[in-house]
């Protein structure tokens, strides 16, 4: 049976919720734009440089995505991000996340309409649920990875209770496609995917299938829905660092990062967890929204008597108690409400997933000539208490990511300096730097270096002014923050006698090679030959189009290099 659109006026109501969400978008983008908060959270200058090296390196490649950040939201930036003023402005993220956050709220319409019958008003109202809430829309103004692992979560519930509600095995598969994606989004969609799984073994029983059939049925969301993505990230991990395991217990892995903090006093206390992913909750979503989702799923569990298509809607609702064990066990950190700050607010803003879902149904089940007026009011009040947040500055993510751009205020002093100062390559350390090196990120030397087992990074470390290194960057020593490897190889190191210090701050040294003339436009390329000293062949070099600052747009990064093949290092030194 294939799955249908639905009649003319079904079509229109649901290309009315994705103009309303495209409009939201663009406001709500253009909004934080203007107050300079598309670029707030850290991470979301991570996931920038991630894709910018992927397509606009000197040796672009699969290789630059890394071994800790799922590599799918990078993959759709890169549509973006070889683009200067896409990049720098974090626009290319954005595009990403706002084409996702429509994507959810139509998603969430055509979900809702499953349960909806002929009554179209109910779905409408599910969907502005989610796409009015003002976290929801500054978080799709930015390039985190929350955008797109909602909409391909979104998609595998979707799908799932399309086929419990049609038997339609396209359905089933087109779920395990979406979980797949999800799981390459963000770690939690590893999680979600095993809970889809056994929804689908469920589901098949409660369908009539035989245990024979169900079995079968789970074994191909077992398929499409896990072991391709988690396959496929091990082997990556594998081939790349060595270690299949690489973001799990890696030097950069959230694991280790995780073991350098002193600070999360929820680690091992449940209660205070419950309270702090509480507060969270509340915050993201407020206690209306809340209170309308519980009744909602009171209502659903009644009406649908675990239904075969209730169950997709209870596996998502899993995800709340995962985050909860994560905080607990120490998988990741968030701040709690004693303490001073916000930090990791954005994990409960998932909840509003289920919530537009539940509110949705409540609706559906209201009487015909009461659900109207009910969807009309709840979709003026979200649209109220929106303006008033966004009039008050009370959006809690965007507040979360301002404290995080104001913490990263040494290190936009010392990016601008480099910008402003300084040409040539720059080696530097990009974990806790990421803001420094953002805008010369196409000519910086970092630990992504280290390519098919040959550690480049290590090379350079020991010989910088041998590969061409202009500008050495040093983060000091911090209790809070992981050791900075170039400060650890360097500081008061002979290495440094070439250099000189041009820029000095409480948190950054910042060294030049001395006596160097301004860099041409040349190509370097530096060959070694066993254990001997580099040669350099100088080739010329095309330059691409330029911006109105002088900057290339293609320079600075570490070629790839083979086993078996002398190991080359393609570097360009321009301004």
């Amino acid at each position: 049976m294939a799955m249908r659109m639905g009649p003319p006026r079904d079509r229109t109501a649901q290309a009315a919720v994705g103009l309303v969400a495209a409009v939201l978008s663009i406001a709500s983008t253009y909004y934080y734009f203007r107050h300079h908060l598309i670029l707030g959270y850290q991470d979301s200058f991570s996931h920038l440089e991630i894709s910018r090296r992927v397509v606009a390196g000197q040796s672009p490649g699969i290789a630059q995505l890394g071994g800790i950040w799922l590599p799918v939201p990078q993959i759709l930036q890169d549509l973006f991000s070889w683009n200067d003023t896409l990049y720098r402005t974090g626009l290319a993220g954005s595009a990403v996340s706002m084409a996702c956050y429509v994507a959810s709220a139509v998603l969430l319409y055509r979900l809702i309409r499953v349960y909806s019958g002929k009554r179209k008003w109910p779905a409408v109202a599910g969907a502005m649920v989610f796409a009015a809430n003002v976290n929801v829309l500054y978080q799709q103004s930015t390039s985190m990875d929350e955008l797109p692992f909602y909409a391909f979560t979104i998609a595998a519930v979707y799908y799932l209770v399309k086929w419990g509600e049609t038997k339609n095995a396209t359905n089933l598969l087109v779920a395990g496609i979406a979980s797949t994606l999800a799981m390459l989004c963000r770690y939690e969609g590893w999680f979600m995917a095993g809970i889809y799984v056994i929804c689908v073994f469920v589901m098949a029983l409660r369908l009539g299938y035989s245990w024979r059939d169900s079995r079968g049925l789970a074994l191909v969301s077992v398929v499409f829905g896990l072991l391709i993505a988690m396959g496929g990230w091990l082997l990556y991990n594998y081939m790349i660092f060595n270690n299949p395991l690489n973001f799990e217990n890696g030097p950069e892995s959230s694991g280790a990062q995780m073991a350098e903090r002193h600070t999360d006093i929820n680690i091992g206390n449940w209660s205070l967890t419950l309270k702090g992913y509480g507060y969270a909750v509340v915050s993201d979503l407020g206690l209306a929204m809340i209170a309308a989702a519980a009744v909602g799923l009171i209502v659903f569990l009644a009406a649908e008597r675990f239904s075969a298509r209730s169950v997709p809607v209870f596996g998502l609702l899993t995800i709340v108690p995962f985050f909860l064990w994560t905080l607990e066990a120490g998988k990741e950190p968030m701040s709690m409400p004693q303490q001073s700050g916000l930090l990791n607010y954005r994990f409960g803003l998932v909840v509003a997933i289920p919530a537009a879902i539940l509110i949705g149904y409540l609706c559906t089940r209201l009487p015909r000539a009461v659900a109207l007026p009910a969807a009309l009011i709840s979709i003026l009040a979200l649209a109220a208490l929106s303006g008033q947040s966004f009039e008050r500055h009370q959006v809690v993510l965007a507040t979360e990511a301002a404290q995080d751009l104001s913490a990263q205020a040494a290190q936009i002093d010392a990016g601008n300096f480099l910008v402003q100062h300084t040409a040539g390559l720059v080696l530097l350390d990009i974990v806790q730097n990421e803001r420094v090196g953002f805008d010369v990120v196409d000519r910086t030397v970092y630990v992504g270096t280290k390519e098919f087992g040959t550690n480049q990074w290590a090379a350079v470390l020991s010989r910088p002014q041998a590969y061409d290194i202009r500008v050495i960057v040093m983060r000091l020593p911090n209790p809070a923050d992981p050791v900075d490897a170039v400060y650890f190889a360097l500081h008061n190191s002979p290495r440094l006698r070439s250099y000189r210090l041009i820029y000095h701050s409480p948190s950054y040294l910042i060294y030049g090679l001395r006596n160097s003339a301004r860099p041409v436009k040349t190509s370097l390329s530096v060959r070694t030959r066993g254990h001997g000293p580099p040669t350099l062949e100088t080739r010329r070099y095309v330059p691409s189009l330029s911006r109105g600052d002088g900057h290339h747009r293609r320079a600075g990064s570490i070629g790839s290099v083979s086993r078996g093949m002398p190991r080359v290092l393609t570097v360009i030194a321009t301004r």
